[in-house]
């Protein structure tokens, strides 16, 4: 079965770390200039093991469903040991523009905290940053994963940049769930935060928060690939969809899995084959319907064929394909004159054996495989 990657990347992996310390319960350091720049780039050797301390002990959530979708959450890192942690883009916050930031989070991202209700209950020391700019969420991927917020500044070296810490923000050996508002110096590629993540298991991870023009976050891989961290923001999108009976995004036998599913990579639906009823799509990789390369910007062609019951398939659309953020694009056409463009979005399985599509967000676009009145349906992998 294919090895299906999680997400995509930017390789902004700078690795500075942290001083080995327990803070009080806060989380929060406010330390002199000199003492916080040395400490932020510490080396956090990952050998946490082998630290004969007990975590700091912190504040308990307020309510029982703030605990179980936090817990809800680190369950579903644990499907790869790559995974130092949890993000999500939240919006562009402005201080004082709905009061506080809970009252800004009910209004921009209810069906997110509808279904994560921790987001609602961390704690004011625990948002960072200044009072305007992107926030993003960070949820260490359990609680003995040590967590660090640095403030940066960008230095030229070379042809390009690098940041430098130059004040700690957070920093927690055991750590919890934070939010933090991410400004920029100059570019949009230079933002003025620096999180670093270590895992029990010695999984370090550096991101400088970055996002696409889609909010979708730009997450560092491993060597081999793997995404580091995890986009929790997906979740928000499929609350309240109309689930085909027996879809359990939490994890069912139908369709099998152990956690929430999550978007595929362009690389993850590559040369696979899914059906749908009396349809089957092929995504191939990095040719072109048309005979030669896929069109700039597109990872490879896709065909669509159908057939009637007892009858062989026949080729019905042929087009483009290529993954944006969470969304599968498609341009398909019949042929003669009829085209079919749109951004979908996907989820795929933990198993990858199931494809959840839903109709274009903006347009209400569907592909032709959607019986009348869908917005939403389930591909099952034939190949791949």
């Amino acid at each position: 079965m294919k090895k299906v990657n999680l997400h995509r990347f930017l390789p902004v992996l700078l690795c500075m770390a942290l001083a080995l310390s327990l803070a009080a319960c806060g989380g929060q350091d406010k330390q002199p200039a000199d003492d916080q720049t040395d400490q932020a780039t510490s080396t956090l050797s990952g050998n946490k093991g082998e630290l004969d301390v007990e975590p700091t002990p912190t504040p308990e959530l307020e309510t029982e469903e703030g605990t179980q979708s936090l817990a809800m959450l680190r369950d579903s890192m644990t499907n790869s040991d790559q995974i130092a942690g949890a993000v999500a883009y939240l919006g562009y916050w402005e201080q004082g523009e709905f009061g506080t930031v809970t009252d800004w989070l009910q209004a921009n991202c209810p069906a997110l905290v509808e279904e994560l209700p921790f987001l609602l209950e961390i704690p004011p020391e625990r948002i960072l940053g200044g009072g305007v700019g992107e926030l993003y969420c960070t949820v260490p991927r359990d609680e003995n994963t040590s967590l660090a917020v640095n403030h940066v500044t960008w230095e030229s070296v070379g042809d390009g940049s690098q940041p430098v810490a130059d004040e700690i923000l957070y920093r927690e050996e055991f750590a919890q769930p934070v939010l933090v508002v991410v400004d920029y110096e100059e570019w949009y590629e230079e933002p003025d935060t620096q999180i670093v993540l270590v895992t029990n298991d010695g999984v370090e991870v550096t991101w400088c928060p970055l996002s696409d023009f889609d909010g979708v976050p730009i997450i560092p891989t491993s060597e081999d690939g793997v995404p580091m961290l995890m986009d929790f923001a997906i979740w928000g999108y499929t609350t309240g969809l109309d689930y085909p009976d027996g879809w359990d995004p939490s994890g069912s036998e139908d369709p099998p899995g152990d956690c929430w599913p999550l978007p595929p990579t362009d690389l993850g639906l590559a040369d696979t084959s899914w059906s749908c009823g009396n349809w089957m799509m092929d995504l191939n990789w990095g040719d072109s319907s048309w005979g030669g390369s896929a069109s700039p910007g597109y990872s490879g062609s896709v065909e669509l064929y159908y057939h009637e019951d007892g009858q062989a398939y026949e080729l019905t659309y042929v087009g483009d394909w290529y993954m944006e953020g969470d969304c599968l694009r498609l341009e398909l056409f019949d042929g003669a004159s009829y085209c079919i463009e749109g951004n979908f979005p996907v989820l795929i399985s933990p198993s990858g054996e199931y494809l959840h599509m839903e109709q274009d967000r903006e347009t209400g676009e569907c592909p032709p495989f959607f019986g009348e009145g869908d917005t939403c349906v389930d591909l099952a992998l034939v190949y791949g």
